[in-house]
């Protein structure tokens, strides 16, 4: 009788045992498809995360610095292609009477490669450049203001790198460390103002504008972006 009861505790404790053990195996594996469960639905949210608009700022650009623009972009986490605007304008009749304006805008199509998924990037592609020089009476005075811009469009490539980093609310921000712009065609000169100014400084002064702003690549650095993603 003594071993029967025996017998009976311990069948009983290795049931109590088991279930114990098997519960918690369940647990866990339940657990862990709720996990996968949360990833995939967080995966599936992102993944219609498709477009995404940006405001920019470029601190340091050639030719003129303080670039303010506008992008839309397409892409995921991997890759994104975008189309972006920036312009920057100056005035320089507080400076000195009558000496002029220049408008700097500038429009780029490029796709950006996401090293290894992360927030690194590189990006490429090409650009229209365009330059506008509104020469004041300082220069157009012997002229009768007949001849009052200078205009340089041309196109090119582009390639820099940078970091860009979203969030699940699809907040998102962008730091593009560096970019080149190198001009390859000239696409547009308005360059009549060299043929009618006989001042020959004045010539030599707009002749080494136009030659600069046709053939010297353009820099950025520091060119930060916020957006949101939708």
């Amino acid at each position: 009788m003594k071993v029967f009861i025996i017998l009976l505790v311990a069948l009983s404790a290795v049931s109590v045992f088991s279930e114990t053990k098997v519960k918690k195996i369940l647990d866990a594996d339940i657990q862990k498809i709720d996990d996968k469960a949360d990833e995939a639905l967080e995966e599936a949210i992102e993944a219609t995360k498709r477009w995404s608009a940006y405001g920019s700022f470029s601190y340091l650009d050639t030719w003129l610095p303080g670039k303010i623009g506008l992008s839309g972009v397409y892409g995921d986490d991997s890759r994104t292609y975008e189309l972006a605007y920036q312009s920057a304008s100056y005035s320089f009749d507080f400076l000195i009477d009558d000496l002029g304006k220049i408008t700097d805008q500038r429009i780029h199509l490029t796709t950006r490669s996401h090293t290894w998924d992360g927030s690194f990037n590189f990006q490429y592609g090409i650009y229209y450049n365009s330059i506008l020089v509104e020469l004041g009476n300082a220069y157009t005075a012997a002229l009768g203001n007949k001849y009052d811009v200078l205009r340089v469009d041309t196109v090119g490539v582009v390639w820099g790198m940078g970091n860009r980093w979203n969030w699940d609310n699809g907040l998102s921000l962008g730091l593009d460390w560096f970019k080149i712009f190198i001009p390859l065609k000239v696409v547009n000169k308005d360059t009549k103002f060299l043929d009618e100014n006989t001042d020959p400084d004045n010539q030599d002064d707009v002749d080494e504008l136009v030659e600069g702003l046709s053939h010297i690549p353009a820099f950025t650095l520091a060119h930060f972006e916020i957006g949101y993603r939708f």
